[in-house]
């Protein structure tokens, strides 16, 4: 029997990602954890806290959709209103629910407090609704019908929301996936979108779809290329076919994976199978190279450490730059970043060091060093090389986007060793 793919919307609420005060990651999550199910997720609406607005939006979009996942208002406080708008939509009360009470007694024991109703209302549901479970959480979620739509209610913490959708409602739709649906990515970096597709592979978008439907998405080291391959191409043959019809294109060179991984698990993992030790000498990074590296399970069995040399008076002393070289060169020098990386290299005695020397911004730029420049050096027990860059961006931006470069030369340099 053929599956037809189910409708999906998300309603995302709290007038705290309307005023800035945080950024929004749930439809991150949710769009990661359902696209394996092969479902055609509509649409993502953001909420504040206003009751009518969000009772209205939800009947809306009970009509339209097979099922409606909803994030935040799910907390003790005065402005968690999701299940009394459920309730409202379903047109029933808050009633005591004995299996949301067992879920809150043994999530408060389980963070070491008891529960009490007179701290929270967790107990409450909308009357014919189904408590979930909340893996990270102390909240219940909620699985309500409205109409023919399905509606999932999660908090609207992000850890939270994650562990419900992964542990309890994926595995409550599964059932209603469609069979078969896989995605075939490409994971690309250096080269802007409009490039590969305007320019360098005018043809390569149509000879994809060929496949399956092809979207690509910028990120901060390049572009992902991705092909939601159609039943008939789900296999080794088409995926082999896929890999050498990109490999013809002028983007070999900036292929650095297939697959989801990003770039620090892909080094992680190669390092660990050469055996290879790794290690950093960073300024304007400030240490944020080795955070990403050590987001990874398992980065202990490769990563050694690093010296964060934000000071030239650093520079000098802990990692052994010399002092003529900063006056002749600046800081930021193809000069500095090679004697950064090859000083901590001797200091940590790991295998590959990477630098960085750069302008962050706003301000720091000098005549022929603009900000967004950054100096990038390689250290190996085969030598010493260092690279110079140019971005665009605010330093945030900037800031990540130095240190995907410099991980993009670290996992050239471990293919090669």
């Amino acid at each position: 029997m053929v599956k037809i793919s189910l409708r999906v919307s998300m309603i995302i609420i709290g007038d705290e990602l309307l005023n800035a005060k945080i950024n929004d990651l749930n439809l991150q999550i949710l769009a990661k954890e359902i696209a394996p199910l092969g479902f055609s997720f509509k649409k993502c609406t953001v909420l504040g806290d206003k009751f009518d607005q969000v009772t209205d939006e939800i009947q809306k979009q009970s009509k339209e959709n097979d099922i409606l996942i909803i994030t935040g208002g799910l907390g003790p406080t005065k402005d968690d209103l999701t299940k009394s708008i459920i309730a409202n939509a379903l047109g029933v009360s808050l009633v005591e629910n004995e299996l949301a009470r067992e879920y809150a007694i043994k999530q408060y024991a389980n963070f070491g407090r008891e529960w009490s109703k007179e701290n929270s209302h967790y107990h409450m549901m909308p009357e014919g609704s189904l408590p979930l479970y909340n893996p990270a959480g102390m909240a219940p979620g909620i699985h309500a019908k409205i109409d023919k739509c399905e509606v999932f209610c999660t908090p609207g913490v992000p850890r939270e929301c994650q562990a419900m959708v992964r542990e309890t409602i994926v595995p409550m739709l599964k059932d209603r996936a469609q069979s078969g649906h896989e995605l075939f990515i490409c994971r690309t970096h250096s080269i802007p979108e409009e490039t590969i597709f305007f320019k360098l592979c005018p043809n390569l978008w149509e000879t994809l779809e060929e496949f399956g439907k092809v979207s690509s998405l910028p990120i901060i080291s390049g572009v992902d290329i991705t092909v939601d391959l159609r039943p008939e191409h789900q296999n080794d043959e088409s995926r082999q076919r896929l890999k050498v019809i990109l490999e013809e294109t002028p983007l070999k060179d900036n292929i650095w994976t297939y697959g989801p991984r990003n770039i620090e698990e892909v080094i992680v993992h190669e390092a660990s199978a050469k055996g290879l030790t790794i290690g950093f000498a960073e300024s304007c990074t400030g240490g944020l190279a080795s955070s990403t590296i050590t987001d990874v399970s398992g980065s202990s069995a490769v990563f050694l450490g690093s010296v964060v040399s934000y000071a030239n008076s650093i520079k000098e002393s802990i990692i052994h730059v010399k002092e003529e070289t900063l006056k002749e060169n600046g800081a930021v020098s193809i000069e500095t970043a090679s004697e950064m990386a090859n000083g901590a290299r001797k200091s940590l005695g790991a295998d590959i060091v990477i630098s960085y020397t750069g302008i962050a911004g706003p301000g720091g730029a000098t005549p022929g060093k603009p900000v967004g420049t950054v100096c990038i050096g390689v250290a190996t027990k085969n030598g010493v090389s260092a690279s110079r860059y140019e971005f665009r961006g605010d330093r945030k931006r900037l800031k990540n986007k130095f240190c995907q470069q410099g991980l993009i030369d670290l996992l050239n340099e471990i293919r090669s060793s």
